[in-house]
């Protein structure tokens, strides 16, 4: 009898273990998601910590899902896709390891990656951002956030920055302060009247065509192979007179 007692008590301190790791997502669409990956490794319908620990890579594309809450729980995640989704928030503070990130073609207008300290890319086209911080993401190499409604963006002390894509926002300005690597610039059809390249020595592309450009800087640059200023369409260019000396590279111009 008490040999029973004692296998009963061990069962059932396995199955409360077992739920107290349990990982709680209040989106059903987003737990069936991962569930269909194969994460639920011990089949018992749910996916605990000791589970998500061991994911590196998870692709969770046009999947209805609203929230990814609970993400956090996959501590050594590096790359994160949730590609044509219903998301309008998503929180990845903290999670150290993430480096790649694709959210293309939601409703973002939240998105949080403080502390997310590995990032190297950043794919967020078609959402709804107007702002987002980027502080401290020192690693970052490749940011992509066309069509969105941004209104300004800082990628100071980015060292490793080389491709920018930020077409068609609300940008009034450029700030990219000690992130002298850049090679790749697309800000066309903002709002931004005025701007110096001169700082981006490695740049070998700019795309500022759809700008109410008065002023431009690109005196020096002479990797610079592409240069497209072309005004808004049905505008004419407000754009005077500009300085291509040492522009030696120089392929393709439009003004």
């Amino acid at each position: 009898m008490k040999t029973v007692t004692i296998i009963l008590i061990h069962l059932y301190l396995g199955i409360f273990t077992l739920k107290a790791q349990s990982i709680n997502f209040p989106d059903e669409n987003f737990k069936a998601a991962l569930i269909a990956q194969g994460i639920d490794t011990n089949g018992d319908g749910n996916i605990q910590k000791s589970e998500a620990v061991n994911i590196k890579k998870l692709h969770v594309n046009n999947a209805d899902i609203s929230s990814v809450v609970g993400i956090k729980n996959f501590t050594n995640l590096e790359d994160f896709a949730f590609l044509d989704n219903n998301l309008t928030a998503v929180d990845l503070e903290g999670m150290r390891n993430l480096k790649y990130l694709y959210g293309i073609k939601n409703k973002i207008t939240q998105l949080k990656l403080k502390g997310c300290t590995s990032l190297e890319v950043i794919f967020m086209d078609q959402n709804e951002l107007s702002v987002l911080d980027l502080s401290g993401l020192t690693e970052l190499k490749d940011i992509r956030i066309n069509v969105n409604k941004l209104k300004s963006i800082d990628l100071s002390k980015k060292p490793k920055l080389e491709n920018v894509q930020l077409f068609r926002n609300q940008l009034t300005a450029f700030k990219a302060d000690n992130s002298f690597d850049i090679k790749v610039l697309d800000l066309s059809k903002n709002l931004i009247t005025e701007i110096d390249l001169r700082p981006y020595s490695q740049l070998k592309e700019a795309d500022l065509n759809g700008n109410p450009l008065r002023k431009i800087n690109v005196e020096g640059l002479s990797k610079l192979e592409k240069l497209y200023l072309e005004p808004p369409i049905f505008t004419s260019s407000l754009i005077n007179q500009i300085n291509t000396s040492g522009l030696v590279s120089l392929q393709e111009y439009k003004w």
